[in-house]
This record gives structure tokens, sequence and C-alpha cells, in this order.
């Protein structure tokens, strides 16, 4: 099938893929940023303190492989439905927060259970790893591109209710919006391509074989290049406009910093993904995802420019864009697709562990009354260093059967 026909004869799965995928986990990178500095200043939580909130993402070690095996079992539908009702809930609950920061740890734990494991990229990327094959890399990124899309104009719309409303107003809106979302994705899934019938029974029935997965040397290069990439992923997701503000940039440019964060995302997103179908898998892995350590080494320079910063975070905003595609697409690259969910869920333990593993280092340099620029360039090498270990990628082909 053509490489447009494909996507033309697939438009309901790359739909419902997008549609879950904008209304689910990926949505809160680009919202939290602007939640943080109003809860910061109404609760007078400490940096410190409030770094370690990062700690929670240690969770998704647990929640990533068991959603995904589920998701490998089950169908997308069934799994997406926990996220689906759970996810507005939590953000229902933020809105109602008093004042302890234990409250916000609990309530990010949940939307890590209810919404990064029922409705993020290792459930609803499924449809497309299993119904492309073609263009299987631009409808990925078009899924992906969703998330941002979707901030790009809400972004600012969301800004300004929290400003003229309040932040509690601000996270209700969130709730509504990405209820809507999330059914509309469920109806739009064919029954056909979510395969939670025959396939459902085939994935229960053979097994997984970790430890043929984990002594996968493609497993293990993709693993340790997460590890590395992902140390900063706490930072850019929740304090990315504090950086600026510490840089001397002042609130509103900072506010438009974001929105330059996710529009770069789609940018990045879209083309990297159409580089990977066209050009080796490796390589454009590890040039995309080696753009955040020239963009964490402008933030670490921390000269109070424009241009510089505005660079640094379109840098970090490719970057993050092109994640959305490279690991996904990596997993369908060199695993099978009946363990598809099961190898992504583990992948995504690492950055799970990888960005708990961050929060705790930021949160040990406030403590330290360091402040951010050590952080910004320690991960700024370890990005270098694991976008390089992809290079590897090459000795070992594709299409690999662990």
């Amino acid at each position: 099938m053509a490489y447009l026909a494909e996507i033309r004869a697939k438009w309901r799965v790359v739909l419902a893929t997008s549609v879950g995928q904008a209304s689910g986990y990926s949505i809160v990178t680009y919202i939290n940023n602007l939640f943080t500095p109003y809860l910061l200043k109404q609760f007078a939580w400490s940096r410190s303190a409030f770094a370690l909130v990062g700690v929670a993402l240690f969770f998704g070690i647990l929640i990533q492989p068991i959603t995904g095996r589920l998701g490998d079992a089950y169908g997308v539908r069934r799994v997406a439905l926990v996220g689906v009702v759970g996810g507005p809930l939590v953000f229902v609950g933020f809105s109602l927060m008093t004042g302890d920061l234990w409250q916000f740890f609990i309530l990010t734990l949940l939307h890590l259970i209810f919404t990064s494991g029922a409705t993020s990229v290792v459930i609803y990327s499924r449809l497309i790893a299993k119904n492309l094959d073609r263009a299987r890399g631009i409808c990925l990124a078009i899924a992906a591109s969703a998330a941002p899309a979707v901030a790009a104009v809400g972004v600012p719309f969301l800004s300004r209710v929290i400003a003229v409303y309040g932040w509690r107003m601000g996270y209700i809106a969130v709730a509504a919006a990405t209820a809507i979302g999330g059914v509309v994705a469920l109806l739009l899934i064919p029954p056909s391509a979510d395969m939670a019938g025959k396939m459902g029974h085939e994935a229960r029935r053979v097994p997984t074989a970790y430890v043929n997965i984990l002594r996968s040397r493609p497993f293990q290069l993709l693993i340790a290049a997460v590890f590395l990439c992902l140390l900063s992923f706490t930072l850019q997701t929740t304090q990315l406009k504090v950086v600026l503000l510490d840089r001397g940039i002042d609130s509103a440019t900072g506010s438009l910093a974001i929105t330059l964060f996710a529009s770069s995302t789609i940018i990045g997103r879209l083309l990297c993904g159409i580089a990977l179908d066209r050009f080796p898998a490796y390589a454009v892995a590890a040039l995309f995802l080696g753009l955040p350590g020239i963009g964490l080494t402008l933030l670490a320079a921390g000269p109070a420019l424009a241009w510089a910063m505005a660079a640094a975070v379109a840098l970090l905003g490719l970057s993050m864009g092109a994640e959305g595609d490279v690991w996904a697409y990596l997993v369908a690259k060199y695993f099978r697709t009946e363990i598809y969910g099961t190898v992504l869920g583990l992948v995504l333990c690492a950055m799970a562990l990888s960005t708990g593993i961050g929060a705790l280092l930021l949160s040990l340099m406030f403590k330290l009354n360091r402040g951010f620029t050590p952080f910004l360039a320690l991960s700024a090498g370890a990005v270098f260093l694991g976008s390089g270990l992809l290079i590897f990628l090459r000795q070992h082909g594709g299409d690999e059967s662990p």
C-alpha cells in the first residue's frame, strides 16, 4: 500500500491515537509549567521540596510494564477507559488542594496510575504500530503532535483562565477538556484495529519472555539511552518557566517561551517522523535526541539574552517532540508486535527511573544552594552520551524477535 494511501485507509486509527494522546497524559507535559509558579507562591512551597514531587515518577517503573502488558493482552479501548474516567477526576482533586505538599504528591501519584499508564503512548501507539507499516513514522509523529498542537492553542487560553479566575478554575477547565477528548478517542477506535479479541487471547497465551528481552542488545542500548537523555525531564515539564525567570526573563516572556516550547515540539515530531520513514532510524534518533544537550548548555551558561533562551527552549522542544516518535518507532522496529506494549512499557520504566533520579539531583542542588546551573550542565553531558549510544544500533539491523 502506498505511503499516502495507507494513511487514508487508516485515518480513524491515526485520529483515535491522536485524540487519545492529546487528552491523556501527554498534555500534562505542557500545562504543569503554568500552574507551578502559582502553587509555589500561594502555598509557600520551597523549590527543593517541590522538586521532590518528581520522585513520584519512580512509581511509573511499576505502572508502565503492567499497563503495556494489559494493552497487549486486552486491547487499547479497555485499558484506556480507566484513564479516561480517572484522569479528569484527579484534575478536580488538584483544584481542591488546601496547601499541604503531600496532597500534591498523592494526586501526582494517582495521575500516574490513571493517565500515565492507561492513556500514554505505551497504550495508544499500539494502534499505529500494529496497523501501519510504510507510514508508521509519520503517523506516530502526527499522533504525538496532537498534544503539543492542543497546547500551542490552549496554553494562552488556559493562562488567561488562571490569571483571571485562578489556578483552581484552571484545573477544572483541564478536567473538562480531557474528559471530552478521552470519550471521543474511545469512540473513534475501530473494533478491528483494536484487536482485543483474538490478538488479546494470543497475547495472554504466549509468554512474554522477559529474560530474552532484557538480554537483547538493542533493548540494553535503548534503556541506557533513555536513562541518560531523560534526566532533565522533570525540570523541562515542571520548572522550565522557573528556570527562565531565574535567568532574568520576565513572566510574560516566560509564558511565550512555553508556547514556543510546545510549537517546537510539534515541528520536532513531524520532522523526526518523516525522517524515520526515510533514513536509518539509529541516525535520526541520535541526531534529534542530542539536541537538548545544546539547549541545556545554553541555559546553564545563563545569559539574560532573549535569543539565547529562545534557542534553548526551541531545541528542548524539538527533542521532546522527537522522543514521541523515536522510542515507539524503535521498539516497533526491533521487537515483535505481540510484545510491543510490554517492551515499550519497560523502556518507559527507564524514563520514569531517570526522571525520578533527575528530580532527586535537582532537589539536592537546591539544598546545597547550587541553583539550576550544575544540574543543567550535568544533564547536558548525559544527553550527549546517551544520544551517542544510539549509533550502536546500526550493528543490529532491525526487526529482531527476542
